[in-house]
């Protein structure tokens, strides 16, 4: 059993304490940290694992996920308090979020890590929209196939009409919830980076969607892609095209922004994302792998004050001196060697 506050995992470097942090996050959402894969939750020469979580809340809610190594795939099986669930009831019962070290580079590398944020924002802040996007990444799949068949086989696209109809309802619902979260980002991260960055207040985010907020647009731009797609064979518009920019001045400003600054934005953008869950009744748990030692002193005391705003807050470090000024008195610290955890001696 683990108290609120701060708990702190220490230990050497391969010990096991990320795959701890990654069955807590992947346990709670369904959604791993960037570079892992499904396989790497089982231990080696293993064809299965479980991940359970007590969280001791107002329904007192146990977590399970059953992972079964079936040929080349997992299989996955889901139960709250004892009782089966199928995915989307399961995802966006329990909130967490996370900060590692990929996340310090959420603005300057590809497209494909901003469009992971915005969607695990979201999918933490709902079901409803954790069950979109599911949904329609699986359609996106099939139209993808069923554009390849086409082209095969010659005949016209009009096989693709019932996976356009899908495409463009979630795909809608997944682009409105982007655009407000955007929008309600931009209402108040300059008063966030005012407090640690006020060189950079001014900084807004654009958000760029390739496909509409509204189905029958999302439905209008496909048909227009239609000739694009027959070259290409891949579905052209929609959320998995999509991307925001950071925009200070006239235009972009990553490029111009320092190494701190990004830090300071990104750290910036962790707190719009604890806060809009709040929006939502979600009190996320925090989960932070060894990022304290990516900052410089003052950005470690504000992202420490930052984590006092949580109920829970895992962390790891490889010493705990390296952070202990910026803990609290009541920090819980938990050795961690060989996958094992325990209390320091």
């Amino acid at each position: 059993m683990l108290d609120q506050g701060f708990v702190v995992l220490f230990g050497p470097n391969g010990a096991g304490k990320t795959n701890f942090l990654e069955g807590i996050y992947f346990g709670l959402t369904l959604s791993r940290f960037p570079t892992s894969h499904l396989s790497q939750l089982m231990l080696e020469r293993e064809q299965f694992f479980r991940v359970a979580i007590e969280l001791r809340n107002a329904d007192d809610e146990r977590f399970e996920v059953f992972g079964t190594r079936e040929d080349e795939r997992t299989a996955l099986k889901f139960r709250i308090n004892n009782q089966t669930m199928n995915r989307a009831s399961y995802a966006g019962r329990a909130a967490a979020v996370s900060f590692i070290p990929e996340d310090l580079n959420l603005l300057t590398h590809s497209p494909a890590g901003r469009r992971r944020f915005l969607d695990e924002v979201l999918g933490s802040a709902g079901a409803q929209i954790k069950h979109a996007i599911m949904r329609y990444d699986r359609a996106l799949r099939q139209r993808n196939q069923a554009l390849q068949s086409i082209a095969q086989s010659g005949v016209n696209d009009s096989h693709l009409e019932v996976w356009d109809e899908q495409l463009a309802d979630y795909g809608s619902q997944i682009t409105r919830a982007r655009a407000d979260f955007i929008e309600a980002v931009n209402t108040s991260v300059g008063q966030v980076l005012k407090t640690f960055s006020p060189d950079i207040e001014s900084i807004k985010f654009e958000y760029r969607f390739s496909g509409a907020p509204i189905k029958e647009d999302f439905l209008r731009k496909l048909r227009e892609s239609k000739a694009r797609e027959r070259e290409t064979l891949t579905t052209a518009v929609g959320p998995h095209r999509d991307d925001f920019l950071t925009i200070g001045g006239s235009g972009n400003a990553v490029g111009y922004l320092s190494r701190g600054q990004l830090r300071s934005v990104t750290l910036a953008l962790k707190i719009m994302e604890k806060n809009y869950m709040e929006k939502f009744g979600r009190h996320p748990i925090m989960l932070l792998d060894d990022v304290f030692s990516e900052f410089d002193g003052v950005h470690q005391r504000q992202l420490a004050e930052f984590l006092r705003g949580f109920e829970q807050v895992f962390l790891t470090t490889a010493q705990p001196s390296d952070i202990k000024d910026h803990l609290p008195s009541s920090a819980q610290l938990y050795n961690v060697k060989a996958g094992v955890i325990a209390k320091p001696q």
